[in-house]
């Protein structure tokens, strides 16, 4: 009975150490892929103020980056690809209704630079757009459902679902009039300084131009070539825009730029260590499972003292004594064990089987589901391993310590 409680307990030792585990994994995964998507690879670069008198620019003065910068940029051996962002600081408006946030000018190439997807019936902007300067829109799934649902009342629960196909549809930006050509598939994905995918608004970078001449641009996204310095592909890009402007390559205010692969690094670190904060968690309620092992092989060494002399009185070497419980030990825990990761397995298929698509928490967070991974699962093995043995350690060399002679003068 003392030997199946002992099973029961790290049975669900393993079970909370392996759920703490594929739970923390998980969600490191799925806030990995939301931040990652979007411009998580990308370094933003953006005009400042200049602190030094250089040339053309006294303190105070704005940097306002044009379109042609990009062609200074492209050039660079570093860099993979460069492509510009224009605000249109004009909303969009359906009847009465109007989005949050104001259309962005891109170039076609933005969208495989971003990886953000078109939902089936739309598309993207095409080069004859570009040509031609159409009046057409791209937008995201919760700019169409402030702008074409009746109700977008907010809801973290229930994520309101659109009403209607928006393809087709006329919206204005300020007095004109655009078509929506494309919906972009619901992500949890940010571009520019954090503007989230689904909120987003596209119109071609040539239409843009043509309501704003001879404006400046709001950025210059810039995705480096792979295995590069970061740090130094950043700093080259703030000294090439610098010097084509003629301002100081020191004034260190005039171009701003935003590593935004780097930047996730502290929160990489933060769900590393939520991770092992979880596994220690586990860990300990294993050790209390290990106690429980000890204390039954202590009670198994006191019944057996007689049978431990005799085996001494034979031949049998201290070590053969010992190794006798550590394999008892290890016997017990790899019943559990495996016991534990059994049930691990199926709650976990369990919980990833649930309907909880469309929650909007659920899906800002990159919908994360536990991952019992085989890194993880070796890791849960060794904690087993390690407890078993230290539970089985003073039990067994306690019974190794027995003499003939202690074993017959016991009861």
């Amino acid at each position: 009975m003392r030997l199946s409680l002992t099973i029961l307990a790290v049975v669900w030792a393993t079970l909370c150490i392996a759920i703490m585990l594929a739970s923390g994994e998980g969600l490191r995964q799925g806030l990995i892929r939301s931040s990652e998507s979007g411009n998580g690879k990308l370094i933003y670069l953006t005009g400042g103020y200049a602190t030094k008198n250089v040339g053309d620019f006294y303190i105070g003065k704005q940097l306002k980056l044009k379109s042609e910068d990009l062609n200074v940029i492209k050039v660079l051996p570093s860099v993979k690809n460069v492509q510009p962002s224009a605000k249109w600081d004009e909303r969009v408006t359906f009847e009465n209704r109007r989005a949050w946030q104001v259309p962005l000018g891109v170039y076609p190439g933005y969208q495989t630079m971003t990886g953000l997807k078109i939902r089936a019936g739309g598309r993207w902007f095409n080069p004859m757009d570009m040509k031609e300067q159409r009046k057409v829109i791209v937008m995201g799934e919760n700019a169409a459902i402030s702008l074409f649902n009746q109700s977008d009342r907010f809801d973290w629960i229930n994520t309101p679902t659109l009403n209607v196909d928006p393809v087709g549809k006329k919206v204005k930006v300020g007095s004109e009039e655009f078509i929506v050509i494309g919906l972009i598939k619901s992500s949890s994905a940010n571009v520019e300084q954090g503007i989230p995918l689904n909120e987003s608004i596209f119109v071609p970078f040539s239409t843009w131009q043509r309501f704003h001449q001879n404006s400046a641009i709001s950025a210059l996204n810039i995705e480096p070539v792979k295995e590069v310095d970061r740090k130094q592909v950043a700093a080259t890009v703030k000294q090439v825009i610098a010097r084509k402007y003629g301002a100081s390559v020191e004034d260190k205010q005039l171009v701003q730029v935003q590593d935004m692969l780097l930047r996730q690094k502290t929160m990489r670190r933060f769900l590393i260590g939520l991770q092992s904060f979880l596994g220690i968690i586990g860990f300990v309620t294993l050790g209390v499972a290990g106690i429980g092992i000890a204390n039954v092989l202590y009670a198994t060494v006191k019944r057996a003292t007689r049978d431990i002399g005799l085996r001494m009185a034979v031949g049998a070497s201290p070590a053969t004594i010992r190794l006798h419980y550590l394999t008892q030990s290890l016997f017990t825990m790899a019943i559990g064990g495996g016991l534990g990761l059994g049930l691990t397995f199926g709650l976990i298929n369990s919980i990833q089987a649930l309907p909880i698509s469309g929650n909007r928490l659920y899906e800002e967070l990159g919908k994360p589901t536990p991952e019992l991974s085989f890194s993880i699962i070796g890791l849960v093995i060794l904690a087993l391993s390690l407890v078993g043995v230290a539970a089985a350690w003073f039990p067994a060399n306690r019974a190794a310590s027995i003499t003939p002679l202690e074993a017959l003068q016991s009861e």
